[in-house]
């Protein structure tokens, strides 16, 4: 398997970059081709005004990312793409390139950031919820990120401006959480509760057990605030005795730590610094137990995998995922977050219970040869990929070839579909809900079509469906040995799912004369009993900014299930491929001549025309002055094509 891996470093290096970096080693161990996309927010510093002020808004879309990125899909073709961070120089932009180029995505959600612009849901020494329960500007309120409100508005205004657009929920095919914990709070945020998963960090290398009991207690990670720290001294100043304590890591609260520390002859507590990752695994086979006092939820602690593996218990806050990763009284102890006095107790009992924590550090042991070994996560994380590679060819969207059959004709792909499994499909893509797709019904005039203009035949083959509305495209599809008794009548499909279906979606037809899909609306209504959502027909001529803004917003106040597109080949393809990163839309539909079929406008030609392949005559008699090129000259341009591409004289 191709993997494309993407990360943005922070300035500030962490466990993110740890998990990206084990999991690159862990595919590629495994005989993975693995690629990478990294950038790094080093590259923000020396900022003017002028660039910061730009950095807010490539925080919400970086254009030349997702122009890079696209690039890379192209030259590339990963089979999966698996985000780990885009915060903030990749940017969420490269998730439309994605969904552009069919690679289904899998994101990592190492932390809170899509529901809280801190990241941490935390504020003021204990957990917040505020964003999750209210809005986003509670954030900017409060100046959560960095402490200040311009800070954490940009970030704000970069979710909202996701949120609205459904990129998280249209754009990602399988979210990775750590814990359960953490999956229950994003399916409160709105998230797909069926594309979560379940997936703990490991530890890459065994470190082994410990060799005896240890002879301190040990602290590990960064000296902020949200760790816990001020709790975990105040502890120390409650115990009855000097226990030794060892704080390995840095950051803003080393310096007031240190003098508090002195201030209270706290001679046992000992600070190590920050130490290399050899040193650090030494520091835990030397301790009697850690201790990881954090008042914030935590993603998945790397420390605690660690010490699992070292055969260490853990002393943790009863909170988020330290709650759910260590059992109390089988691999460690909680305490009360934020309570000194109830630490105190449990560090107590803990130094005076050696034998009973030795079998808590064998459970421990236990805990990580079953859940956090490297061997035990690789099984998952494939299962993951294939889950986010077939969910959507499940539906035929996001790789229809693996599923559907199909065949190349004049270099735009068709699928080899009856009107019934369409049916299928359309119910199968409106049921999904993760983004919008669209399917373009297309014959001949389509396929020669794109033989003129190559950027249309790239949004024909963007289709999440191409189907075979021409009997020469069905006569083409029988020459590639697929049995096709009859076209995809686009008339036909759009009555039929109407009929089928009935009540149970909502529609919006756009397209037709002044009038036409108000009267279509009602035809099908009266026919079939269908729920209509909204009509709209536009001039004969290119919308202005704000005519494309208010149709954008009739459409979507009207939430329908299906837009079925009535503008002819090949605008209405056009018109699709343009919305359809921008509509929250399940699905549009392409059926070109069905607006004035079904309204009477035009007759259609018998059934036996149909059937034979001569409705072209038929409808060139009807209107000559508007069809004569597309079937005189694009039919002979067509014929003409197919049978060089048959005699293998020319490929296209």
């Amino acid at each position: 398997m191709k993997i494309l891996l993407v990360h943005n470093v922070y300035q500030q290096p962490g466990g993110e970059d740890v998990v990206f970096e084990q999991e690159r080693q862990l595919l590629s161990s495994f005989g993975h081709e693995v690629l990478t996309y990294v950038r790094s927010n080093h590259e923000n510093e020396g900022s003017s005004l002028i660039d910061r002020i730009g950095l807010a808004k490539r925080t919400v879309w970086a254009s030349d990312t997702r122009q890079e990125f696209a690039a890379l899909l192209r030259r590339e073709r990963p089979d999966v793409v698996h985000v780990h961070n885009t915060f903030m120089r990749i940017s969420p932009s490269i998730y439309s390139a994605c969904r552009e180029a069919r690679v289904p995505v899998v994101q990592t959600l190492h932390n809170y950031r899509l529901v809280c612009p801190a990241a941490i849901l935390y504020r003021d020494g204990h957990p917040c919820e505020d964003c999750l329960e209210h809005s986003l500007w509670q954030g900017v309120r409060h100046g959560c990120y960095r402490d200040s409100r311009a800070a954490t508005g940009a970030v704000a205004l970069m979710l909202a401006a996701h949120r609205t657009a459904r990129t998280w929920t249209r754009n990602v095919d399988r979210y990775i959480t750590l814990t359960d914990f953490a999956r229950r709070k994003f399916i409160d945020a709105g998230l797909p509760a069926g594309k979560i998963s379940v997936k703990p960090n490991f530890v890459a290398r065994d470190p082994g057990r410990r060799k005896d009991r240890g002879s301190y207690a040990l602290f590990v990670g960064r000296l902020s605030p949200e760790k816990g720290l001020a709790t975990l001294l105040s502890a120390w100043e409650k115990l009855p005795q000097q226990i030794p304590l060892s704080i390995v890591g840095d950051g803003p609260m080393r310096p007031g730590l240190e003098e508090r520390s002195a201030s209270r002859s706290l001679s046992a507590v000992c600070f190590r610094g920050r130490l290399p990752h050899e040193q650090i695994v030494g520091a835990i086979h030397g301790a009697r137990f850690l201790i990881f006092p954090s008042q914030w939820y935590e993603g998945f602690p790397m420390t605690i995998a660690e010490s699992f593996a070292c055969g260490v218990p853990v002393i943790c806050s009863r909170l988020g995922a330290m709650r759910e990763i260590v059992e109390d009284g089988r691999t460690g102890l909680h305490y009360t977050p934020g309570d000194p006095e109830d630490l105190a107790k449990k560090v107590q009992w803990a130094w005076d219970h050696p034998e009973e924590l030795e079998r808590m550090g064998e459970a421990a042991r236990k805990e990580y040869e079953t859940k956090y070994t490297a061997e035990k996560n690789y099984p998952q994380l494939m299962e993951i990929y294939q889950q986010a590679i077939s969910r959507d060819d499940r539906l035929g969207v996001t790789k229809p070839h693996v599923s559907i059959p199909q065949f190349n004709l004049l270099g735009v792909r068709v699928h080899a579909l009856q009107i019934p499994e369409v049916v299928t499909w359309m119910e199968a893509a409106i049921a999904d809900r993760s983004r919008c797709r669209f399917l373009s019904a297309t014959g001949m005039h389509g396929v020669t079509e794109a033989q003129h203009d190559p950027q249309f035949k790239e949004i024909l083959n963007a289709a999440d469906l191409v189907v075979p509305d021409g009997m020469p495209l069905v006569w083409a599809a029988r020459r590639h040995k697929l049995p096709l008794r009859r076209r995809v009548y686009g008339p036909e499909l759009t009555e039929t799912f109407c009929r089928v279906t009935g009540a149970k979606y909502s529609h919006f037809f756009y397209g037709g004369a002044p009038g036409v899909a108000e009267h279509l609306g009602e035809v099908l209504q009266e026919r079939y009993g269908i729920r209509v959502a909204g009509c709209y027909s536009p001039p004969f001529r290119p919308l202005t900014g704000a005519e494309e803004i208010t149709v954008r917003e009739i459409i979507e106040s009207a939430k329908p299930d299906v837009l079925w597109v009535g503008l002819s080949t090949p605008k209405q393809e056009r018109w699709m491929y343009a919305h359809r990163n921008v509509l929250a839309v399940p699905l549009l539909m392409g059926v070109g001549a069905a607006f004035d079929f079904h309204t009477g406008r035009v007759k259609q030609a018998p059934a036996w025309m149909q059937e034979n392949g001569l409705e072209w005559l038929f409808r060139l008699v009807q209107e000559p002055r508007r069809l004569w090129r597309r079937y005189l000259i694009y039919g002979s341009q067509f014929a003409w094509n197919v049978s060089l591409e048959l005699i293998g004289f020319k490929k296209f």
